[in-house]
């Protein structure tokens, strides 16, 4: 006999809150890119560094666990979940972790109560229940179960909602999952392709890392790994190839097939997998004298991302004050960047929330006062990987009038994310809420658009001091300044 659809009276809602938020949006919903591969990590460091350096640290360990204590290491790294929801009525019970179907039409009820868009974007939600119901009664173990509802989630055609079983939570949330709780050894390469990115290339080496001493460097082109050519497709890299670049495909080394120059011919590069830190991560330095102009590399919206501005500015101008500053926020993966945004400008910039009719949405403000200034020149560059909070950032910045952006479209990942935990301690991660601009604009999907476009280009990231896109920053404010 099918199961029908019950409706469900959802059980008491707890939520942990927790006192480190790891990536919360201005409204406390998380906002996260699309699937940036694991990489050993950065502690972001206020200090002053030359163009081409960045202080580093060695990954932690970390206890391998799956399912349940995954998920509870999950909400130890800062995430908020949502626990496992109860079959509805004043007679609710909660669902045993073996029971396929009971968990199927918990996962389908979550998509259906939070979803962000009330349509689904075009998809019969209704429909995709009487067409999976008898799938989820023929499954036999939790991983037919997982496969189904991987499947299930991709039936809303967002890149953002996905499924998460046990074997993802390291990817999710960097909770391993392997026999062993030590980080893995990689080639010190970090490789994230930006949306617009036709070839692979290298955005940042780790100094003293495998792929430094094997004489890689940033801006070269991976063209294949163990002899599987890295090729873009319709929707761009995917994340096993990117996967691939990071951690081999299984042994000690990693063949790379490279290109290091526009007239240099490709070759075989041999790279080991060590235990090394991480790359690309907070920085600032003085480009110019005359004029002062300042740089800030932004590498992420963590909950201290606002103090390291302050500080890279206080040091900056411990000589005198800055006469322009670029602000680079390129790669940034996302966190929250309220704070950041309030050093320089305020204002009222859109509403956060769900698109569902008759749901209340919270205003965006960026609330004063302003902790720098709102009058010293400035330029921000963005690119295709400038997720979440750093689509956010450009986007007050730009439309609040307090500087140009410079690049290419941010990612355009503008979607609030929450964690609903099902009954067997899998996980889904459901968009519910998205950014609207006061103007009406929504970003979703399309990114902020710059006022300067510049393309990086195959080798922009080559090109000595500086790359192309920061080279243009520094000419446009040379421009005004003069």
């Amino acid at each position: 006999m099918k199961r029908k659809r019950l409706n469900r009276l959802p059980w008491l809602v707890i939520v942990f809150t927790l006192l480190i938020a790891a990536c919360s949006s201005s409204t406390a919903d998380e906002i996260t890119s699309e699937e940036p591969p694991p990489q050993p990590s950065n502690t972001p460091l206020p200090t002053t560094i030359s163009p081409t350096s960045t202080r580093t640290r060695r990954p932690t360990n970390t206890p391998p666990q799956t399912g349940p204590l995954a998920t509870a290491a999950a909400l130890g790294k800062g995430i908020t979940i949502v626990p496992p929801t109860q079959i509805g009525g004043s007679e609710a019970v909660i669902i045993a972790d073996d029971d396929y179907v009971g968990i199927f039409d918990q996962a389908w009820n979550i998509v259906k109560a939070n979803y962000v868009r009330d349509n689904y974007n075009g998809v019969d939600w209704d429909a995709i229940y009487d067409e999976y119901l008898p799938l989820a009664e023929d499954v036999q173990s939790s991983e037919e179960l997982w496969d189904l509802l991987a499947d299930l989630i991709l039936e809303l055609g967002d890149s953002h909602s996905r499924f998460v079983p046990p074997s993802r939570m390291e990817a999710e949330f960097g909770v391993a999952v392997g026999d062993s709780g030590d980080p893995r050894p990689w080639t010190g390469i970090n490789v994230w392709p930006a949306k617009e990115d036709e070839v692979m290339m290298i955005w940042c080496v780790t100094p003293g890392g495998p792929a430094a001493r094997a004489g890689l460097d940033r801006g070269d082109h991976i063209l294949a790994v163990d002899g599987e050519p890295m090729l873009r497709g319709e929707e761009g890299f995917t994340r096993a190839q990117r996967i691939a670049v990071i951690f081999g495909t299984g042994g000690d080394t990693a063949t790379l097939t490279v290109q290091q120059g526009p007239d240099q011919a490709p070759r075989d590069v041999v790279v080991g997998l060590a235990f090394v830190g991480g790359c690309d991560g907070w920085g600032h330095f003085l480009i110019s004298e005359d004029p002062r102009i300042g740089y800030i590399r932004a590498a992420n919206y963590g909950g201290d991302a606002s103090s390291l501005i302050k500080s890279a500015l206080a040091d900056m101008e411990a000589d005198g004050p800055l006469d322009g500053l670029i602000f680079d926020q390129r790669h940034n993966p996302g966190g929250n960047s309220d704070q950041s945004i309030g050093v320089f400008t305020e204002g009222l910039v859109g509403t956060v929330g769900s698109l569902r009719e008759g749901k209340t949405r919270t205003i965006y403000r960026i609330r004063g006062p302003v902790e720098w200034n709102e009058e010293t020149p400035m330029v921000v560059l963005t690119d295709g990987n400038s997720h979440s909070a750093a689509d956010y950032f450009p986007a007050a910045i730009q439309y609040l009038g307090r500087a140009p952006i410079l690049g290419m479209p941010s990612a355009g990942n503008t979607e609030g994310i929450n964690s609903f935990g099902l009954a067997d301690g899998t996980l889904i991660r459901l968009a519910w809420t998205t950014l609207v601009m006061e103007d009406g604009t929504i970003l979703e999907g399309v990114g902020v658009i710059p006022d300067i476009r510049v393309p990086l280009g195959d080798w922009g990231l080559k090109l000595t001091p500086y790359d192309v896109q920061l080279q243009a920053a520094i000419d446009y404010l040379l421009d005004l300044l003069n």
